[in-house]
């Protein structure tokens, strides 16, 4: 086992986020509500790559995470979940579907911030899964083929991610979830120097890399505020997610009178949801303000459109989207399913 200096590897880990820190406030509009949250985002950021490199890191261990993090202008009505694999084991992924309404899984390589970007292996949707009369299912998730629904990897893969769809979360049970090692292989290592060193460094490089990724994803929507447009492709190529979902992206920035007038005919398609998050593209709380819309809890007009009102204060229509207390902020606009990009209509108006 090679010397570590432990010391050192504290202090790089530690200026790594203090960088990730300033980058934030010095990428962060001129208002304190703006840069407060800037500094809770990098946090939540360490704290989330913190855990998955040192706690759920190991693929052995087959830990299953459910809960989330705020990046990209992550989805109110999507439940996450992910794990660590490694080609070299076997896993089984069993499920309940519960009132999801749908789910999505991927193997991807790569990850977020790295030069590579995240690169989606291989997908399965709730269609290639064998349901019994509970809803229940299998996925067998490894290199070499399996019987039945089977998730493949590929020689650089390293994580499963799994999304979830909630058309009426707050009163609805997602999808029951476990997954379990099914090889023969031994248990897992305990912690060493040079395996903590490594995890520190991992965890640092990509809350540093994931501010810089996703701010560039904020001035790239912020250079057309008020429209709703597809998303860079070459934004999109570093975070691969579904490959049924038609990503649309825009940005507000209103005054406390002003509203975001937006407007489209939904395609048919399989769901399709309306959100708005902070300026660090980070989802609002859903939990408590009304802040996304999707083909169930929408309000339809007569004719097939709708209409979605983003604003400050309440202006006393059935389909707006409360910024709860921000000026400004990114908003996602997504089809899965769809074979037709619809027009969307955009205007700004006081109220």
């Amino acid at each position: 086992m090679s010397e570590i200096d432990l010391a050192k590897t504290w202090d790089e880990f530690c200026d790594m986020l203090r960088d990730a820190g300033h980058q934030a406030l010095a990428a962060a509009p001129d208002d304190d509500f703006d840069r407060a949250e800037g500094l809770r985002y990098v946090t939540r950021l360490a704290t989330n790559f913190l855990k998955a490199n040192l706690e759920e890191a190991d693929p052995a261990r087959a830990i299953l995470n459910q809960s989330g993090v705020k990046i990209g202008l992550d989805n109110p009505d999507y439940a996450y979940g992910g794990a660590r694999l490694s080609p070299r084991y076997d896993y089984r992924l069993r499920g309940r579907l519960n009132d999801a309404h749908s789910i999505r899984m991927g193997a991807f390589s790569g990850g977020l911030g790295t030069p590579e970007g995240l690169i989606r292996d291989s997908y399965l949707t709730t269609e290639d899964l064998s349901l019994d009369a509970d809803g229940c299912f299998e996925v067998a998730i490894s290199a070499e083929p399996q019987p039945g629904p089977w998730l493949a990897m590929k020689e650089g893969t390293n994580s499963l991610t799994i999304r979830q769809t909630l058309l009426d979360r707050p009163n609805q049970m997602p999808a029951e979830l476990t997954l379990e090692r099914t090889d023969a292989g031994g248990p897992p290592q305990p912690v060493d120097p040079e395996r903590l060193a490594g995890a520190l460094g991992r965890a640092g490089f990509t809350v540093l890399a994931v501010v810089d990724q996703f701010l560039k994803w904020t001035a790239s929507f912020a250079a057309h505020p008020h429209e709703v447009r597809p998303i860079d492709p070459e934004l999109l190529a570093m975070a691969q997610g579904d490959p049924d979902t038609s990503y649309n992206y825009g940005y507000f920035d209103l005054g406390p009178d002003v509203a975001w007038i937006i407007e489209f005919e939904p395609p048919e398609c399989e769901y399709w949801n309306i959100q708005i998050g902070n300026h660090w593209l980070e989802s609002l709380d859903f939990e408590y303000y009304p802040t996304s819309l999707n083909h169930h809890t929408a309000a339809v007009e007569d004719d097939g459109t709708v209409r979605v009102v983003v604003a400050r204060r309440d202006p006393g229509h059935p389909n707006w989207l409360d910024t709860a207390g921000h000026a400004r902020g990114g908003l996602a606009l997504r089809w899965v399913g769809a074979d037709v990009e619809p027009e969307v209509r955009c205007r700004v108006e006081e109220i």
